[in-house]
């Protein structure tokens, strides 16, 4: 099986919003991999895309860690691909009730609907992973529910800090990748002011324009250093925090800010028992800095909890993506890659500890 090729997967809704239904596939291990395991039944790793919370699908493609998914099938692992609601004009309260539905769907209904004869899933033994904004998920997951998961896998994560001066500060000079800065926010003002309660959410987006207004949202969020505003729900709530010191911005959120408090999973780390985590990150990513996962690793560690850091060095944004590594200056060094190798090994071997 080759990184593109999907394995097939059963489709259901797991949820429906104003007409609006949201879907998971879910990948089955073969009965002899279960058999070869000793288990009865299946545990389940739930996985989230990435797209910067604004796009992207739950579909299997090039850009899913099937580096990952492929050898846990194989080691009768379930995984399951879920959707989620998009940012604009709806907040991240959506995505926690969301992963709500979804666990309480995957626990009580999905062996049943099933097909007869399926391999069974083991709902008392899931993992949660998720790449780039589908970690931020993962995150939400962990720190709404962490009784129901075994364990984490964020690959170049978002959430780890959410509060630092990227996400925070307007931008008035190119800031990523020599990109033009955006100078009409109409485009994007249509989506964001629409009112949440009457707008049916999207929860797939993909077009082959990368200048669509919902592709660069995310990059819209980050000029305008406005991320939070549409995360909470909270207009003027990125203002008030970039007043202030770095160091005093998680106080001020605790003490006077439930609302975003709730969809920062940072904030959780310290007063509920995260599950065991680990978190790959490349040194050269420009995108979700290499800063959030060491920030959140000494945070898990403070609190006691086993976290693990694979830091790749040379690996971008998405460096796990068919065909980044190669095409990456990182990717020429046989020494890197060997390392990078090495570190995508041992995840799979310590997610299978983890829901044993």
């Amino acid at each position: 099986m080759t990184t593109t090729t999907s394995p097939p997967c059963h489709t259901f809704i797991f949820k429906s919003v104003l007409g609006v239904d949201y879907h998971l596939d879910c990948y089955l291990p073969d009965q002899a991999a279960l058999d070869k395991h000793k288990r009865d039944s299946a545990p389940i790793l739930i996985y989230w895309h990435g797209g910067g919370l604004c796009s992207g699908t739950r579909d299997w493609n090039d850009l899913v860690p099937a580096w990952l998914f492929v050898p846990a099938l194989e080691a009768g692992i379930a995984v399951i691909s879920l959707e989620y609601t998009l940012l604009g004009p709806h907040s991240a309260h959506s995505i926690v009730d969301d992963v709500r539905d979804a666990f309480e769907y995957v626990s009580h209904k999905l062996n049943a609907a099933l097909p007869a004869g399926s391999v069974r899933l083991d709902p008392s033994r899931i993992a949660v992973s998720g790449s780039s904004a589908g970690g931020y998920v993962a995150y939400v997951a962990a720190a709404a529910l962490p009784d129901r998961i075994k364990a984490v896998v964020s690959l170049y994560g978002a959430g780890g800090d959410l509060l630092t001066d990227w996400y925070l500060q307007e931008k008035t000079a190119p800031f990523l990748d020599r990109l033009p800065l955006l100078t009409d926010a109409a485009p994007f003002r249509a989506i964001l002011d629409q009112s949440a309660s009457s707008t049916p959410p999207t929860v797939s987006f993909t077009m082959p324009d990368p200048l669509h207004p919902r592709n660069l949202l995310l990059y819209y969020f980050l000029q305008t250093g406005s991320l939070l505003d549409t995360l909470s729900g909270q207009a003027g709530a990125s203002a008030a925090l970039r007043q202030c010191p770095t160091p005093d911005r998680a106080r001020l959120v605790r003490e006077h800010g439930p609302d975003v408090a709730t969809v920062l999973p940072q904030l959780w780390v310290t007063q509920r028992k995260f599950p065991p985590t680990a978190l790959l990150h490349g040194t050269a990513d420009t995108l979700v800095k290499l800063g959030e996962s060491r920030s959140l690793a000494a945070q898990l560690e403070k609190a006691g909890v086993e976290v693990k850091l694979f830091e790749v060095e040379g690996g971008g944004h998405g460096f796990d993506a068919v065909g980044n590594w190669e095409n990456s200056p990182a990717g020429k060094d046989k020494e890197l890659t060997r390392r990078k190798d090495e570190m995508l090994a041992a995840v799979l071997p310590w997610l299978l500890d983890k829901v044993k």
